[in-house]
Parts: structure tokens; C-alpha cells; sequence
């Protein structure tokens, strides 16, 4: 299957979470038969009732080739896998300990450090962010290999604001992965509304895909832009917990489960048919990405938008308390 295309038999319209391994997800406890379970049969059993997922464990690590390449073993040939993009490529502070030893080397002994601890992006020769990308590619190879590889996910760190030179980075980037779908989403007004003109231009001569962002409409945020920019589209779904959004935008640090601590009613899931629809009628291809990542709230929530878009639900198997409704 070429990236980015539909498999026959499949709808155009798929639906997955950002994280089957989300460690929320597995104390919830209603979701898979159990909560202790191997890697392998976690993956195997996530892939029985969705076929397709993000991975954002690779925006805090390069993941390791021998383990990708179980992912495309453990799956059925239809699955995809999206990728978050590694840390230091979409303008993020990385971990020093994610760093493999070939930027470690290029990175000098007196790099500036985060009050966290990360090393500042700011640190990095140009050197460093090529071999990111090289290590980046080797590492994903047998997804894109086996047609198993959806889009790369470049979300963009929150000070990563407009201008000139971060458009020409984005404008690199099909050139840096060749071949891949690529999705970018902004997390600063400066881009949109600010300057949504330029930047919606450059996604469409580069074929980027503009991701469609549903989260809090609270002060500051960017405002949701539902425009196709590529042939394939993406939505992504973080949930609608204002207080966890401001605790960010505050500069605070709240845990994942606080900031995407969200259940979407049915009522909300059916209010985004249109924007859905619309995205179907410019797109080859769309995919729907729950992020809202507390208990079991974005497999509850991805089943349900499965079921309002008229898709077969396939009740997990050792489902417990999963109804196929939101909340009321």
C-alpha cells in the first residue's frame, strides 16, 4: 500500500488513538483483557480492533529499528502506524539521554541546558539536526517498507514561532524524508491567525499536511483551521480540558493526564461530522487521531466516531465497561 493511499476494501475515513501503549490507558483496566500483557500481545491485541495508531513515544526517543520492525511484524498488512517526529526536529528541547551517540558527539561539552534539564535546541549544529533526520529515516525504514508507514507527525514546539527561516524548514522537510507523508501542526498564533496565508501556501506547494486541531478554545490557542493542504488529512483530537490547556500556555508543566483529562460527549463527536465531510471531499485520505489521553477516554471516544461514520465497531474482546456511546 503507498503511503498516504487507502487499501482497497478500506474506508477513506480512518480512525485510531496516539498511543496504544499509553500507560492511563492500561490502569484503566477496561480496555485490554489485562493489565499485565507482553508488548507483543498488547500491539496484537490493540490491531483487532482499530488499523491505525499514532506513535509518540518517537518524538522522546529515536525508536530502535529492531523494534519497528516488530511493530510491522505483529499487525495485520493493513495497519498503519503514524510517527510522531523526533524532539529535536520539530524545534523541542531534547532529553540528553535520548540522544544517540552520533549527535551526542556533535554537540558541544558546554551546551545550554533547560531548566529541566533538556539540552536547548538552540545548542544543536546544523550537522546534528541532518543526523537527526538520517537515524530518523534508517529507523522507520521497515514501516515505510512494508507500506505500513501513515504520516509523520511534526508538532511543533509552542515558542517555534512564524518566520522566513521555519517556513523554509518546513519547505525542506519532503526533501528531508522523500517519499513520506508528512502532517504539520502549529501550537502559536503567530502562524495562525497571524499568518495563516503564507503558511497555508508553503503546506500546499510542499504537499504538507495541515493537521486539523481540535482542543480548548481558550485565549491564546490556535483557532481550529479546517483547510486540506495535501492529499491526506488529518484531525486530531486533544480534548476540551480548558484548565490542563492554561496550565501550558501558563508556562506550568501539568502531567498528560491532567492536560488531556477529557471525555467528548457523542453530541460534540457528531457536531465534527461536517468538518469531517469536508475534509473527505478534498482529501484521498483522512485520519482521525484521539489524543484526549486519560483512562480509556480516547478508545471510548474513537469506537463512537467509528460508529457515527457508519464504520463496523468491532466490540473488543475483553471489553468490560467500553459502551459505544459517549457520555451523556
Amino acid at each position: 500500500m503507498a503511503q498516504g493511499r487507502t487499501a482497497p476494501g478500506k474506508s477513506r475515513v480512518r480512525v485510531g488513538i496516539c498511543s496504544w501503549a499509553d500507560p492511563a490507558l492500561i490502569e484503566d483496566g477496561s480496555f485490554y483483557p489485562q493489565k499485565s500483557m507482553s508488548a507483543e500481545a498488547r500491539l496484537r491485541y490493540y490491531a483487532s480492533v482499530f488499523d491505525v495508531v499514532e506513535v509518540n513515544s518517537a518524538y522522546y526517543a529515536i525508536p530502535d529499528v529492531l523494534t519497528v520492525r516488530r511493530w510491522v511484524e505483529r499487525t495485520p498488512p493493513d495497519f498503519v502506524f503514524h510517527v510522531k517526529a523526533y524532539a529535536l526536529m520539530t524545534g523541542h528541547h531534547p532529553r540528553p539521554q535520548s540522544l544517540p551517540a552520533e549527535i551526542q558527539r556533535l554537540l558541544a561539552p558546554t551546551a545550554t541546558r533547560t531548566r529541566r534539564g533538556e539540552v536547548d535546541a538552540s545548542a544543536f549544529p546544523p550537522q546534528a539536526l541532518d543526523e537527526a533526520f538520517r537515524l530518523f529515516r534508517a529507523a522507520l525504514a521497515p514501516l515505510a517498507d512494508s507500506g505500513k508507514l501513515g504520516y509523520v507527525l511534526f508538532q511543533l514546539a509552542p515558542w517555534v514561532r512564524f518566520s522566513q527561516a521555519r517556513l523554509d524548514y518546513l519547505a525542506s522537510l519532503p526533501e528531508r524524508l522523500p517519499g513520506w507523508t508528512i502532517a504539520v501542526e502549529f501550537r502559536d498564533r503567530s502562524w495562525f491567525p497571524d499568518h495563516a496565508a503564507d503558511t497555508l501556501g508553503v503546506l500546499a506547494s510542499a504537499r504538507l499536511a495541515h493537521v486539523v486541531v481540535d482542543a480548548p478554545a481558550v485565549a491564546n490557542a490556535v483557532p481550529r483551521v479546517v483547510t486540506v493542504t495535501a492529499p491526506t488529512a488529518v484531525l486530531r483530537l486533544h480534548g476540551r480540558h480548558a484548565e490542563g490547556w492554561l496550565k501550558q500556555l501558563r508556562g506550568q508543566e501539568p502531567a498528560v493526564r491532567e492536560k488531556y483529562d477529557y471525555l467528548y460527549t457523542e453530541e460534540e463527536l457528531r457536531a465534527l461530522l461536517p468538518e469531517v465531510e469536508a475534509l473527505e471531499r478534498e482529501a484521498e485520505q483522512v485520519f482521525i487521531s484521539f489524543n484526549n489521553n486519560n483512562r480509556n477516554y480516547p478508545v471510548m471516544n474513537a469506537l463512537v466516531m467509528k460508529r457515527l461514520l457508519g464504520q463496523p465497531v468491532a466490540a473488543p474482546l475483553g471489553q468490560r465497561s467500553l459502551p459505544l456511546e459517549g457520555r451523556a
